[in-house]
């Protein structure tokens, strides 16, 4: 009988979790504390922009290997990074200058 309540708490434990337990996408963060705006491309896509001084989430961008890059509003690359990601790895992209 113990054995069985130790079941039901790792069920409602693993339930409780939900889907995170379960994500396999790869996400990407980018945490902008630069002083200016800048726009977030994966592959030469724009994905968005951030404003100085805050962070966005992309869900999803797909495991295996992106160029992933943030512009300033002159069009300038200020960060240009290509990463393999493995599915269920989370990149994050910190932008400090502008």
């Amino acid at each position: 009988m113990r054995n069985l309540g130790a079941f039901l708490v790792a069920v409602l434990f693993l339930a409780s979790c939900g889907s995170d337990l379960l994500d396999d996408k790869s996400d990407l963060i980018a945490i902008n504390e630069g002083p200016c705006d800048v726009t977030v491309l994966v592959d030469g896509q724009e994905i968005f922009t951030v404003e100085a001084g805050s962070d966005r989430a992309y869900s999803d961008i797909g495991y295996g290997r992106h160029v992933i890059e943030a512009v300033n509003t002159r069009g300038e690359v200020v960060v240009r990074k290509v990463v393999d990601l493995a599915p269920a790895e989370d990149f994050y992209l910190v932008i400090n200058d502008c």
